[in-house]
């Protein structure tokens, strides 16, 4: 049985109402990409026992930040309660046999409660949390270019003093302005590339239009950040 997303939700997601929704369902995931209301969220339930007839997840792993460095952290059913911010990167979460369903995102904030003997995880986000495959999922729009992205910046972050200070204080909706910013960037000079990805290319336009209209100052920002990244556009204009 795979994952689903069920209505788009605008209140804010607490610990009961994501148990609730993940009654049957190992996660559940609403991604945000193309633009719905309200946040962004991944919802994952650890089990005392495995139901069998989903995906258990029994660990996730994901990023956080530590002063200005950013620093992997697990979660298991023994982490609750746990508050606190993610950072940009990757989000994995595993079943006892090892297996996987992956996500990208640039960042949010994640709950993990016990509900009725379930732990319930709960990422929620300004910006999309991709889907980028996996046992139950397949891949959302964008993913492998956000991935892509988080690579190219760890280049700045290796060789850039104070670069990754800069990145980690940064919101995840400015670091997704200057994915967005990036990714046009990239397409824009060469039509082979944009037929290519005719699907992504007008999403990110559609997005970079939206974060002009109802975030100009994450998108100013965002645009300071990817220059200060100096990222070349891979010779691919």
């Amino acid at each position: 049985m795979t994952a689903h997303a069920p209505a788009v939700l605008t209140e804010p997601i607490d610990a009961h109402l994501a148990a609730r929704l993940l009654s049957g369902w190992g996660f559940v995931i609403q991604p945000d990409l193309p633009d719905t209301a309200g946040d962004a969220y991944l919802l994952v339930a650890m089990r005392q026992a495995p139901e069998l007839d989903h995906f258990d997840p029994e660990r996730i792993e994901l990023w956080v930040s530590r002063g200005t460095h950013g620093t992997r952290l697990e979660l298991t059913k023994a982490s609750c309660p746990y508050d606190g911010d993610f950072s940009w990167g990757t989000i994995v979460i595993e079943d006892r046999l090892g297996v996987t369903n992956d996500y990208v995102s640039t960042g949010g904030h994640i709950t993990v409660r016990d509900v009725e003997g379930m732990t319930v995880a709960i990422f929620a986000s300004p910006a999309p949390i991709l889907r980028r495959g996996g046992h139950s999922q397949g891949w959302d729009e964008a993913a492998v270019d956000m991935a892509a992205w988080f690579g190219r910046l760890m280049v700045a972050v290796d060789y850039m003093p104070g670069f990754e200070a800069r990145l980690t204080s940064a919101t995840p909706l400015v670091r997704y302005a200057a994915f967005i910013a990036d990714v046009t960037r990239r397409l824009r000079p060469s039509q082979l590339l944009r037929a290519e990805r005719e699907t992504l290319w007008p999403l990110v336009c559609s997005e970079q239009g939206r974060l002009r209209r109802e975030h100009a100052a994450e998108w100013a920002d965002g645009l300071v950040l990817l220059d200060a990244a100096r990222l070349e556009p891979s010779g691919e204009g």
